[in-house]
């Protein structure tokens, strides 16, 4: 059993010599300290083993991919990595510990990546949905902090599918990803979102490639300088780093590009 430091061993003997514990509430205090220090190092070891028996999973699929890739047709492509994406959801679903949104997340990856596979003249939009359904359920049955970057980038990926589909101009895809941008801004303010300060962070990365998009420099960074207020903004009000990091990004590409096209 893990022992109290010496300091703590002194103020539970101070205590029970004043009289104001007996040596048996003594006693059960250290247990109760003792126990409460060793759980989260259990955790923490049942954590790591989570995440290495996981990693090695995602190893053995990334080898089985690899490995056979050339030899399959198209249908057997898609339909290894739909079943990826099956074992790696079915494995979350099994453990359902630490790992569990690691798993969950990395099944969405493999979603979007079938998904762009199968329809392979729009693949940005057929991964980015398939990605982002697969990343919003599991987030909504296992909330874990994962799920997030992955819905981000699928949701980007949908965005720029999706003007590309209709056949616009890259300034629409930035107009996208910057409307895209405040729908996370809002899921974020109204605490729709479990891990906020991720959720912020994805808002400020898509609305930063957003400004970037437009086809004259003067938009680029007068954007972009626009978006990093928003982020200074949104920090002194909420006071997340994320969103301070995010205006510094922000600041540092608008300025030399300004400078460079004055």
């Amino acid at each position: 059993m893990t022992r109290l430091a010496h300091g703590q061993e002194r103020a539970l003997g101070q205590l029970v010599t004043a009289g104001t514990l007996s040596k048996q509430e003594a006693d059960a205090v250290r247990n109760a300290l003792t126990d409460a220090e060793e759980t989260p190092v259990r955790r923490r070891i049942a954590e790591v083993v989570g995440y290495v028996g996981g990693a090695l999973l995602l190893a053995g699929a990334a080898l089985v991919v690899g490995t056979s890739w050339d030899s399959f047709s198209h249908a057997g492509r898609v339909g290894l990595l739909i079943g990826v994406t099956v074992v790696l959801v079915g494995a979350a679903v099994a453990l359902r510990n630490q790992v569990t949104g690691v798993l969950l997340a990395l099944g969405a990856v493999s979603a979007g990546l079938a998904g762009s596979v199968a329809f392979d003249t729009h693949p940005a939009l057929a991964g980015g949905i398939a990605a982002l359904v697969l990343a919003a359920a599991g987030y909504a049955a296992w909330p874990a902090v994962f799920a997030l970057p992955v819905a981000g980038i699928a949701s980007g990926s949908m965005v720029v599918g999706l003007v590309d589909l209709v056949g616009f101009t890259p300034s629409w895809t930035g107009g996208g990803l910057l409307l895209l941008a405040a729908v996370w801004g809002v899921l974020v303010s109204f605490d729709l979102i479990r891990h906020r300060a991720v959720g912020a962070g994805v808002a400020a990365a898509l609305a930063l490639i957003g400004a970037q998009f437009p086809e004259h420099a003067f938009i680029q960074y007068s954007t972009t300088l626009v978006v990093a207020l928003v982020c200074f903004g949104c920090y002194l009000a909420d006071r997340m780093p994320i969103l301070l990091v995010g205006g510094v990004i922000g600041v540092t590409i608008a300025v030399p590009e300004a400078i460079w096209d004055w």
